[in-house]
């Protein structure tokens, strides 16, 4: 056990001015440069927390350590609490979490009704492999009828979610269909496997992040496990704390390239996201490398070399250049924030 003393004293050590609710404090969020005085509630007798601005779930309260020193080493950590105690507020905030923030939760066994019918995407250059190792199949009825479904695993080994691949072809029906709460999902890096989970099968100190699993697929097919997908163009705040948390020395923003459209989305999205993990990460850290054609998806075993290449290639000064050019553009357009805006300080 640890007493909400010892938290508070922590909290205060690192610099969180509480202000005392009860059963919980309320604070900025110093771990992201907040200054809403009310933004963070703390529960006192676990710690678990909940990022109310940033829309985050609620969180252990060691993860809120990891996001304020910057840092998921121990050493830094047992400075801090011990081993028991880490233990403690990683597992009962599990229980504040059950309390406080209902997510629904899908049985294992509903993956058996998914059919092992890989023609869709074998067409596509995807192996069988690759679509086991993630758990996909095709689901014949219900809210995922005629989509190839990919389980969404959260960090206790349980389902919270599925995303289904249209494979009717049918005009009007959405591409892509989700159920859960996507702003919630790491994927694909609690996939459950034989042994362990996806994520033990990352060695490599960088992480790339994507849009779709369209294109998370093409590029573990193509021999790349280091990968996140963001569904969609902005990192939420929980695939930010997890990429905080698994420790990744560089981050590949690696969106859609709409270099053929009067605005490249990707390319500005990739901007944003960057400017917003300039809060975690030094700039020689984040690299913008978008595909060279327009999503990963496209790509064959040839353009991924070129890709590649232009990723080694980056250079910080031309990166930097091409940021501020478009970021100054945005900003006279109030496409981004202020807060964004003030962060291009960092690298200037």
């Amino acid at each position: 056990m640890i007493s909400s003393s010892k938290i508070k004293s922590i909290l205060e050590e690192l610099g969180y001015q509480l202000s005392d609710k009860g059963s919980y404090w309320q604070s900025s969020a110093l771990y992201r440069n907040g200054d809403n005085k009310t933004a963070l509630q703390i529960y006192k007798d676990t710690g678990a927390w909940k990022d109310y601005v940033a829309n985050t779930p609620f969180m252990p309260f060691k993860q809120l350590l990891v996001l304020t020193l910057n840092t998921n080493d121990p050493k830094d950590l047992e400075k801090y609490l011990s081993k028991d105690e880490t233990f403690f507020l990683t597992e009962n905030a599990r229980e504040k979490n059950d309390k406080l923030y209902m997510e629904e939760i899908y049985p294992e066994d509903s993956l058996k009704k998914l059919l092992p019918h890989y023609i869709f995407y074998n067409k596509r250059g995807i192996s069988d492999k690759t679509l086991k190792t993630l758990r996909g199949g095709y689901a014949t009825k219900n809210q995922m009828y005629q989509r190839f479904v990919f389980p969404i695993y959260n960090e206790y080994g349980q389902i919270h979610g599925f995303s289904g691949r249209d494979m009717s072809g049918k005009e009007g029906r959405p591409k892509w269909k989700h159920i859960g709460k996507k702003n919630n999902w790491v994927y694909p890096a609690y996939v459950k496997q034989d042994q362990g989970i996806f994520l033990d099968q990352i060695e490599e100190d960088y992480i790339i992040i994507v849009e779709s699993i369209g294109d998370c697929l093409n590029l573990i097919e193509n021999g790349y496990k280091n990968v996140l997908v963001s569904f969609g163009l902005d990192v939420s705040s929980k695939l930010l704390c997890a990429i905080v948390r698994f420790s990744f020395k560089k981050i590949i923003l690696s969106f859609n390239n709409d270099s053929s459209s009067e605005e490249n989305r990707g390319m500005n999205a990739a901007i944003k996201n960057y400017l917003k993990l300039l809060n975690y990460f030094d700039p020689q850290d984040i690299k913008i490398c978008l595909p060279t054609k327009n999503d990963f998806g496209e790509m064959g075993a040839e353009d991924f070399k070129k890709w590649k290449k232009k990723l080694d290639d980056v250079q910080l000064i031309d990166q930097t250049s091409k940021i501020f050019e478009v970021a100054s553009k945005l900003k006279s357009n109030n496409k981004i924030s202020k807060k964004l805006a003030k962060n291009l300080t960092l690298i200037e």
